[in-house]
């Protein structure tokens, strides 16, 4: 008879919890749907709510976008850097003025390689302390969509025949200058691969996008 009992009473105890479960599953599914509901608005709305930068307004750079200044605090180095030309006679006229960026290598901040030039010792000789630099040193390109921070980690010197112009799937910089002073039988590179990025916008929110950190 007891064992009768408690089966009774275990089948009935079996009954309530399915009818509880019934009961209460539309409500839980419902509190679930309506949580991640209001987590993905809450996400959309931050979406919404952050203003898109430069760069992602307008993509990637297809060309080199101006105006550009270069400043490498170590050697005291503040220039604007111009866009260079396929006519040699009309890129040297602009190397005369400062540092240029040879055409059809890699834009500021994005994959591949960008290379300046400028002069040793003649016309401003923008690169004429450029030997001095050492690994770990910073250089900063500031152009329409903000500041791009590079550090230095390799100078050599190489013969004038080597190309230093090929693409890379990093972004590096490449400065590049006769050597030794005076002379043009050798080149002196200098490698930098990208460290940081700061957007015009932030630099705005800053006080007025001054041209360097």
């Amino acid at each position: 008879m007891r064992g009768r009992r408690t089966a009774y009473i275990a089948a009935f105890a079996s009954v309530l919890i399915v009818a509880s479960f019934a009961v209460l599953m539309p409500f839980l599914y419902d509190r679930v749907r309506r949580g991640a509901a209001e987590e993905g608005d809450a996400s959309a709305d931050a979406d919404v709510a952050r203003p898109l930068t430069h760069d992602e307004l307008l993509g990637p750079p297809l060309s080199f976008e101006t105006p550009a200044f270069m400043r490498i605090p170590a050697i005291g180095l503040d220039e604007e850097v111009r866009e260079g030309s396929d006519d040699e006679e009309e890129l040297y006229e602009i190397l005369a003025l400062g540092p240029i960026h040879l055409p059809h290598t890699g834009f500021p901040g994005w994959p591949g390689n960008c290379v300046i030039s400028g002069h040793r010792t003649t016309k401003t000789k923008p690169f004429n302390r450029l030997d001095e630099l050492k690994v770990g040193d910073a250089i900063f390109i500031q152009n329409p969509r903000g500041i791009y921070e590079y550090r230095v980690y390799e100078l050599r010197f190489i013969d004038p025949s080597e190309n230093v112009t090929l693409q890379t799937e990093d972004p590096i910089l490449t400065l590049t200058t006769c050597a030794p002073e005076g002379q043009a039988t050798q080149r002196l590179v200098v490698r930098a691969s990208l460290k940081g990025y700061i957007p015009v916008e932030e630099l705005e929110e800053q006080g007025g996008g001054e041209r360097t950190p």
